[in-house]
C-alpha cells in the first residue's frame, strides 16, 4: 500500500503528517518512509530518533523518478510506504499521486491555502487525463486555530470538486506538535493522551478505515 501526503504547495504540513503515520503504522506493519522532499525533513527527524535511542524507521530515497516508478509497480498490501512529497511539483510527485492507494492533503484555514488548493487541482485534472479515471486526494484541515469553527469557501471549493474529498479528521495548532518532532518523536511518543494526540488518533482510524487496515 502506498499513502502519500500530496500538495503542490509547501509549508502545509505534509512532512508533520506523514511522520506520525508511519510512527503508529511501524509498529503493527512494515513501514517505510520515502523521503521526497528536497529538504529531507524526515530523514533529519529519523537521525533524531535514532538519538534518542527510539527505533528507526526504513527510509528510502531515489536519484531517479523512474526507480520511484520501479518501485511503486512491486507495490504490495503487507507493506506501507508513506510518501513525504515536496511542495512543488515534479516527475517524482506526480508518479507517487498516480501510485498512490490514498492521497492526503493538508491544508490550513489561511487564504492562500485556498489558491494553492486550486493550482493543486489542475494537477489531478491533468493527471486524471493521462491515467483516464478520476484521480482524488483526501483533504485535511492542518495546523487549525483551535478556536476556528468555520472553514467558508474553503469548504464550498473541497465539496465542489470531484478530485477533492473533506476528511473528518482535523488536527488545531498543538505546542505538542513541534516539540514531539523536534525530538524525532511522534505525538503519542512525546505526550499520550494531549489534545494533540487524541486528534491524531482520531486520524489514524480515519486512515486505517480508507486502507481496511486492521
Amino acid at each position: 500500500m502506498i499513502l502519500t501526503l500530496s500538495h503542490q504547495k509547501g509549508g502545509v504540513g505534509k512532512s508533520t503528517v506523514a511522520w506520525n503515520l508511519a510512527v503508529y503504522f511501524s509498529g503493527i506493519m512494515d513501514t517505510r518512509i520515502v523521503d521526497l522532499d528536497t529538504q529531507r525533513s524526515l530523514t533529519v527527524t529519523n537521525a533524531l530518533r535514532k538519538e534518542h535511542n527510539l527505533p528507526s524507521i526504513k527510509m528510502i530515497h531515489f536519484n531517479t523518478a523512474e526507480e520511484l516508478a520501479e518501485y511503486a509497480a512491486a507495490d504490495s498490501d503487507d507493506v506501507l510506504t508513506i510518501i513525504d512529497s515536496g511542495g512543488f511539483d515534479s516527475a517524482f510527485n506526480r508518479i507517487a499521486i498516480i501510485a498512490s492507494d490514498l492521497l492526503i492533503t493538508p491544508v490550513s484555514d489561511k487564504p492562500f491555502d485556498l489558491m494553492g488548493l486550486q493550482k493543486y487541482e489542475e494537477i489531478l485534472k491533468s493527471l486524471s487525463v493521462i491515467q483516464g479515471e478520476t484521480i482524488k486526494t483526501h483533504v485535511l484541515f492542518n495546523n487549525i486555530n483551535p478556536a476556528m469553527k468555520r472553514f467558508g469557501e474553503l469548504v464550498d471549493f473541497i465539496c465542489t470538486s470531484e478530485h477533492f474529498e473533506l476528511m473528518v479528521s482535523i488536527l488545531r495548532q498543538r505546542v505538542d506538535i513541534a516539540h514531539s518532532v523536534g525530538e524525532g518523536k511522534s505525538i503519542k511518543e512525546y505526550r499520550i493522551f494531549s489534545k494533540a494526540d487524541q486528534e491524531m488518533d482520531d486520524l489514524i482510524v480515519e486512515v486505517k478505515s480508507i486502507l481496511n487496515i486492521k
